[in-house]
């Protein structure tokens, strides 16, 4: 893999670009926008952050920055963290049950600047959304959105 910044040693661009592609590959890049303002950055540090909680196991990110178009497509969220860069669909580890990883991460979100924390069937969404006093939103979820065809 080639990292994305120094900071990560274990993302590369194809993984955070849209999924937008034939049959949910790779598409639309990571726009640079959000490489330049530092956001990729943030998303790279939370990633390796809780991949550390697992010892460095590998963690499929199933989804990371989306189009509107493509987030419309899947049924995201119209305001998700998706499309501002900020935000990653993490499958867990193999052997870690999505229960154990969802409550891993959550217990560690305030020291990691997670402000967004959702967990769903097969996979946990995180984010670092806007938060003005740090308050971290939680969620359940049913929806399978992204993950559907991994």
């Amino acid at each position: 893999m080639i990292p994305i910044i120094g900071k990560s040693l274990h993302i590369n661009w194809d993984e955070l670009a849209c999924k937008d592609g034939p049959n949910h590959t790779v598409g639309t890049p990571y726009p640079s926008e959000f490489i330049n303002d530092g956001t990729a950055h943030k998303l790279s540090t939370m990633f390796e952050n809780i991949r550390s909680l697992f010892n460095d196991k590998p963690i499929t990110i199933l989804s990371a920055f989306r189009t509107i178009e493509h987030n419309k497509k899947i049924g995201g969220a119209t305001k998700s963290q998706h499309l501002f860069g900020r935000a990653l669909d993490l499958k867990p580890p193999v052997g870690i049950s999505i229960d154990k990883f969802y409550n891993t991460i959550k217990e560690f979100a305030v020291l990691f600047k997670i402000t967004g924390i959702g967990k769903y069937k097969t996979f946990v969404h995180v984010d670092f959304r806007p938060s003005s006093n740090g308050r971290i939103t939680y969620w359940k979820g049913i929806g399978v959105k992204d993950s559907k065809n991994v």
